[in-house]
């Protein structure tokens, strides 16, 4: 046998629970599912430690059992292998010392052969074609999970399913800041070429920190998911809604004039309002000379007019009279404009329209494999719905639902547990199949089964990994359905434990998630991150010519750059930036020369980036361009570029030398600076090669009008052999340490 690659799947997890159960049951101690591969039998799932099956193990497919018994020469179950010659034969090719065996085909609801389920023992087993029904029924379940496993993944290879998720934000699902970019990318190519009208709308949801820090970034996360529900009414399918980030929406309208899109803006305005949903709107139409990035601004910029507006009309209210509790705060106001405009706070009404609306401020409404599973489920037993549910308290809440049927209920909704079928079979006081409610004396009369319309039902709990109860998985149907039997419940108990681990990596995930964002709003609660600055030495006489600002985050938490990618992960990236954008800014009157700030590619791309520089001196800046995020397109991050380069910015690439995406960077920014990456400088006194690439950039920007500053030096060695070469800038710990404004070390010059 040989080990093969293994690729890993929801299957492969709820298989060897299956696995595992059916060997405790069965009493064989290897079991295994294996697939064809070509002339190969190769394992996908075992649970063994006999013969030595794992995942990604193969053996020629002509040697396995499993061939013999689909060819028709064996029998499933041979509880004595020497009775049977074809098995004899099998063993002998194989090697496998088996005396007792049983293998079915794993079949697909429509009849197709997906794999087989294999068991195997080195004792024979007499009473072995007796538990056969038992397997059956597993291997009826695990080939319809199998060919959905196989279903989805087909998707994959077609690629449908990985540029969904690149281009949707998980907490919202609607599109994301990539998403953004790629079409606003293509639709300026089309209306250039077509000369059609296209806006852009920019929707930010006004008190969402005050929500936040009062009620949970759960209650935040709801008021998200609510916004983005109530604009997808209102969205064509050939506009798109993506989510920019924090609390910010963009609509890219196509086909759609000023006068268009500002009507579509008053009929937010009053659709949100109505949910108690308070936002401020910006509007601005795509023209020749700006193209839709200067549509973005302008809308940006509106929108930040509105949110100004209406924060100063709150304040001269409150200056007037007593200052109102958050409930108190009007619900409306009017605008410059003359509109209506709703309160940047949320208030309590708000919360529970968010939970008519069917978001929950306890957790996350996830959707992902979890209700991939509960279709399975649906189609398997020939159900119309099937939910999960989880418990809190003396409450019950619906936390994934998928349902073929309309229904009074959905994912999200919290009700009572007294009184339901879940918290039956949570206390064991309901069987877990009931094949006809009406007439069953427990739940007959319960008032769910008339407000739910069950005719049929199933559930099984829940539990933990810990063995704590977290709610139920069931499945139920408006009519009476005699067929259903003990098998059935079986099936969902063989998917609860699978379904459990999804559960809990998600809930991981979302726990995870906002544990982030807590520690960020602490963190610009007490003002963000600390900037420390690193001079910028000429070497030619040796005399700083400026500062690089870089992020400093408490000392007992993650590294700077874990910072920064957690708050990528949480879609908070742009948040951070600018907030050490700023502090840095904060600092520069009391600054010498050039001050330079790191930025992401995504942020130099928002218009938040560009308000964020106004009214500082550009002349004295330079925006290092960093590598947290591929950039997607070079001519929008131009675009943006543009007019603050002829203000005056200066841009520097970083960690030039480290890779091909820092040449491009190079090559299509044509920068005012390139510094060299410090695996470049790194002991570039004793090393040829890195001499030589070192001094082809140095042409190379020579050629090109930039100037070069080398990064990390830490030796004398290194900064004479730079000198040698011709760099004009260095810095690093052998010149000068970053440090705060008020400690900073002194610089070597000598």
């Amino acid at each position: 046998m040989k080990r093969v690659e293994r690729s890993g799947n929801d299957f492969v997890d709820v298989a060897e629970l299956t696995l595992a159960d059916l060997r405790q049951r069965i009493g064989l101690n290897s079991w295994w599912i294996a697939r064809r591969r070509g002339d190969e039998q190769v394992v996908v799932a075992a649970v063994d430690d006999t013969f030595g099956w794992a995942p990604g193990t193969a053996m020629a497919w002509t040697a396995s059992f499993c061939a013999q018994m689909l060819h028709g020469d064996a029998p499933q179950v041979a509880g004595q292998v020497d009775d049977v010659p074809a098995y004899v034969l099998a063993r002998e090719r194989n090697g496998l010392p088996a005396a007792a065996l049983l293998s079915l085909p794993l079949t697909a609801p429509g009849g197709e052969v997906v794999g087989t389920l294999c068991a195997a023992s080195r004792h024979p087993h007499l009473h072995l074609e007796e538990l056969l029904p038992t397997v059956q029924v597993q291997a009826s379940m695990l080939g319809a999970l199998l060919a959905h496993e196989l279903r989805l993944a087909d998707e994959v290879r077609r690629a449908e399913r990985a540029e969904h998720a690149a281009h949707t934000d998980p907490l919202t699902e609607v599109g994301n800041r990539r998403s953004w970019d790629a079409a606003l990318a293509a639709e300026e190519i089309r209306a250039a070429r077509y000369a059609s009208a296209t806006s852009v709308l920019i929707v930010d949801v006004d008190g969402l920190k005050v929500l936040n820090d009062s009620a949970g970034h759960h209650a935040g996360d709801d008021l998200l998911r609510a916004t983005a529900t109530l604009l997808s009414k209102r969205v064509r399918d050939s506009d798109l809604l993506a989510r920019l980030g924090g609390d910010e929406f963009g609509l890219l309208l196509t086909e759609t004039d000023l006068v268009g899109a500002s009507a579509l803006a008053q009929q937010l305005r009053t659709l949100l309002s109505d949910a108690q949903v308070h936002v401020s709107i910006g509007v601005a139409t795509r023209t020749g000379d700006e193209g839709l990035l200067g549509a973005w601004r302008a809308a940006d910029a509106a929108m930040y007019a509105e949110k100004a507006a209406r924060k100063a009309e709150i304040r001269r209210a409150a200056s007037s009279s007593a200052a109102p509790t958050i409930g108190e705060l009007p619900a409306t106001s009017t605008s410059l404009t003359g509109n209506p405009v709703a309160s940047p706070f949320a208030s309590p009404v708000a919360l529970a329209t968010l939970d008519a609306l069917g978001f929950s401020r306890s957790a996350a409404r996830v959707s992902s494999g979890v209700d991939d599973l509960l279709r399975l489920i649906t189609a398997q037993l020939g159900t119309e719905v099937a939910f999960v549910n989880t418990f809190d308290g003396e409450n019950r809440r619906f936390r994934n639902l998928v349902s073929n049927i309309d229904l009074p209920i959905a994912a999200g909704d919290v009700t009572p547990r007294d009184g339901t079928y879940c918290q039956l079979i949570a206390d064991d006081t309901l069987e877990t199949v009931i094949p006809d409610a009406l007439v069953h004396p427990l739940v007959k009369d319960l008032p769910v089964t008339q407000t739910l319309g069950i005719g049929s039902y199933l559930g099984v709990p829940l539990h933990r990994g810990d063995g704590e109860l977290y709610g139920t998985l069931c499945s139920f149907s408006r009519t009476p359905n005699s067929n259903l039997r003990e098998r059935d419940s079986e099936i969902l108990a063989a998917l609860a434990a699978t379904m459990m681990r999804l559960i809990e990596t998600e809930d991981s995930d979302a726990t995870q998630r906002h544990d982030v964002l807590t520690r960020l709003q602490h963190l610009f609660d007490n003002g963000g991150p600390q900037i420390v600055y690193q001079p910028i030495i000429r070497l030619h006489g040796m005399r700083p010519v400026g500062m690089e600002a870089l992020s400093r985050f408490p000392t007992d938490t993650a590294s700077t750059a874990q910072w920064f990618s957690d708050a990528t992960e949480a879609g908070a990236a742009l948040d951070l930036e600018l907030s050490a954008l700023t502090n840095a800014c904060a600092d520069l009157d009391e600054l010498e020369g050039l001050l330079t700030l790191n930025a992401s590619p995504a942020t130099i791309c928002s218009p938040r980036f560009t308000r964020a520089l106004q009214g500082q001196p550009l002349r004295r800046l330079i925006v290092e361009i960093t590598e947290h995020e591929p950039v997607q397109d070079y001519s929008a991050l131009l675009t943006a570029l543009a007019p603050l380069r002829a203000a005056g910015l200066r841009i520097a690439v970083d960690d030039t030398g480290a890779g091909f995406a820092s040449m491009r960077h190079v090559l299509a920014l044509v920068p005012d600076l390139i510094k060299l990456d410090i695996s470049l400088v790194r002991d570039i006194d004793t090393d040829l090669a890195r001499q030589a690439l070192t001094a082809a950039l140095i042409t190379f920007a020579s050629a090109t009008g930039a100037e070069v500053i080398a990064e990390g030096v830490e030796t004398a060695e290194e900064l004479d052999c730079l000198r040698q070469l011709g760099i004009d800038y260095a810095q690093g710990y052998y010149l000068a340490r970053p440090a705060p404004l008020p400690a900073r070390e002194s610089t070597r010059l000598n």
